[in-house]
């Protein structure tokens, strides 16, 4: 072999080796940087104009939903479309769901489960949220006010029921106003 072609194998295999040593930390850097998969910090729920928390006293599939003082920590986790899930804290396995029937609140598994996507959209006081089933159109997340109660999911309007949700932090503040639909 030549003093050149020895000199270009080096230069070479140090070039390649010196990118191979750099991908892994470059790609370190992307996945460091990238936001997690859209999933927020675990919220409250609240009726925006009642004073009850969209809770469970127990979190087992078919379960209802329904209206408590304390709530349940609820973590918002956001499809590609910008629709969302409304998993329970506890067991992120199961989410507030409209019940086969589309009539009640419900937990079903939120691997596939039936009614568990909701659309948010930004309620008429410009800050709650609305929660509209993405399997029943028009069709949106209720509670009557009442503690205990079971939430149902309703069209707008029903005379009675509140459908405009906050974001409350785990201290009880308000956060943020609701995410765009």
């Amino acid at each position: 072999m030549t003093t050149a072609g020895a000199l270009r194998n080096v230069v070479v295999r140090k070039s390649v080796r010196l990118f191979l040593l750099g991908v892994p930390t470059i790609a370190g850097l992307v996945f460091a940087v990238s936001p997690p998969a859209k999933a927020s910090v675990p919220v409250y729920v609240k009726e925006a104009y009642a004073s009850y928390r969209v809770g469970a006293p127990t979190i087992g599939l078919y379960d209802p939903v329904q209206q408590t003082t304390d709530g349940r920590l609820i973590i918002q986790s956001f499809t590609s479309a910008g629709h969302l899930l409304l998993m329970f804290n506890a067991d992120t396995s199961k989410c507030v769901a409209a019940s086969n029937s589309g009539d009640l609140a419900v937990v079903h598994p939120c691997n596939g489960g039936s009614g568990v996507v909701w659309i948010p959209h930004t309620g008429p006081d410009g800050v709650s949220c609305e929660f509209e089933s993405q399997k029943f159109d028009n069709k949106y997340l209720a509670g009557d006010g009442s503690n205990g109660d079971q939430f149902h999911v309703k069209g707008l309007g029903a005379s009675g029921w509140y459908y405009q949700f906050r974001i409350l932090n785990q201290n009880g503040t308000e956060v943020r106003s609701c995410p765009p639909s």
